[in-house]
């Protein structure tokens, strides 16, 4: 049973970070940063990612919160521990998806940050 709020806890604290890095993707404002908000279908399916794995992350704890409330014996008969590990497993998989996003969204926005900035023209 500690398990599952192990899990459930773990997945929250997952969400956390997951929100931060969409916060961090929202107000990114460099050139390819709006070009991979704005570009149709890669936008959309940037859009798409964040949705999925926040939305598998809130489906991950909530299965292990209502392991946690099925499994009251010491014996499993309805099999809750399947429904926890199929989740955790999908967790991992979602885990994979986050880092590569993770990944492009620290790439752009340091190469959006490297690019010489244009000098202010004075009037004279």
């Amino acid at each position: 049973m500690e398990i599952y709020t192990t899990g459930a806890t773990v997945v929250a604290i997952t969400g956390s970070f997951i929100t931060a890095a969409i916060a961090q993707y929202a107000a990114a404002s460099g050139r390819r940063m709006r070009v991979l908000r704005t570009a149709g279908h890669l936008g959309s399916q940037f859009r798409r990612n964040w949705v999925s794995i926040l939305s598998a992350t809130l489906l991950i704890a909530g299965a292990c919160l209502l392991a946690t409330a099925l499994d009251v014996t010491e014996r499993d008969p309805g099999g809750v521990h399947w429904l926890v590990e199929g989740v955790l497993v999908l967790g991992a998989a979602r885990s994979y998806r986050l880092l590569w996003l993770l990944n492009a969204v620290i790439l752009a926005t340091d190469r959006d940050l490297a690019d010489p900035t244009p000098e202010p023209q004075r009037i004279t």
